[in-house]
């Protein structure tokens, strides 16, 4: 009968209370050949890239003074107000008249077409994220060939600036918002359906299990095992994305793809820069307010 060889770790030598004092107190821990290797290989990564971007402190100091010129212009801000007048409805023209004139900033519905854009095209990028989102989890895609070609076709979506498709879709529907909310909706599927794969991938899987050994098929174990775990994430990073389009919007109005960016670029060609003050002021408050809202429902989410 064969004897059982049995080894022994040797046993961790117990650091005495200075010793442990001394390693508590130490603020870095003690540089050994990797940390430094590692270190000199970070420095060379950004001197290299220091040296591509030609990186000059010099030039920006020697460009202050061009900055100061440039913000002295955007102050004070203007904000060009309009008159409309808003027809009452029937129920109350007796009491208030046929008409009302409403006075406002005139670049306030154009900040309104930038939050239904972002709205509308965070809706169907959703919609249209969520299958990309199952088939490049792990844990959920039918086969690994699935998953390996559902992660490259949402790399490939993630390599396309946003802008690229704006113009490709102001040249199929024209001008105005529709060619952003297309573009939004398509340009966000890239990076919504890696977020839903990464947090259907977080899930745990013995809640899966569990339901199995109770005799729950494959549809009841995803709609009660892997839907709850990944809801949470789900939702905030949708809501991530919407913070995300509304930024988005912004920018693509600059190549004719509708919302407050059309503005921002009228005033820039044409050197209103007290004009654009006043537009960035609405942006800027826009934001705050979307922030705000978005914490909250992240809150109540989560």
């Amino acid at each position: 009968m064969a004897s059982k060889v049995t080894t022994t770790q040797p046993a961790a030598r117990v650091l005495s209370r200075e010793e442990f004092r001394e390693r508590l107190y130490r603020p870095m821990p003690r540089l050994s050949l990797r940390a430094i290797l590692t270190l000199v290989a970070l420095l060379l990564l950004i001197g290299w890239g220091l040296e591509g971007t030609n990186a000059s402190p010099s030039a920006l100091v020697e460009g202050l003074p061009n900055i100061a010129d440039f913000i002295s212009r955007l102050f004070p801000p203007r904000f060009d107000p309009i008159t409309r007048a808003w027809a009452v409805p029937a129920v109350f023209q007796g009491w208030l008249g046929t008409s009302i004139d409403l006075t406002y900033p005139s670049i306030f519905p154009y900040v309104i077409e930038t939050i239904q854009m972002a709205m509308i095209g965070t809706l169907l990028a959703i919609v249209l994220s969520a299958p990309f989102g199952l088939l490049a989890a792990r844990n959920t895609a039918p086969h690994p060939l699935v998953y390996s070609t559902t992660r490259m076709l949402l790399n490939v979506n993630r390599a396309v600036p946003d802008i690229i498709f704006a113009l490709i879709f102001v040249a199929a529907v024209g001008l105005g918002p529709f060619g952003g909310v297309l573009a939004l909706a398509i340009g966000s599927i890239g990076s919504t359906g890696k977020l839903y794969a990464e947090a259907i991938e977080a899930i745990d899987p013995r809640q899966v299990q569990a339901m199995r050994a109770t005799g729950a098929n494959r549809l009841q174990s995803f709609r009660y095992g892997v839907i709850p775990q990944a809801l949470p994430l789900v939702a905030s990073y949708s809501l991530l994305l919407f913070e995300h389009n509304v930024r988005s919007a912004t920018i693509l109005g600059l190549v004719g793809a509708g919302g407050v960016g059309f503005i921002l670029s009228k005033y820039i060609s044409l050197f209103q820069y007290r004009d654009l003050m006043g537009a960035l002021i609405w942006i800027i408050l826009m934001v705050a307010l979307i922030d705000r809202i978005s914490d909250y429902l992240r809150k109540k989410i989560i």
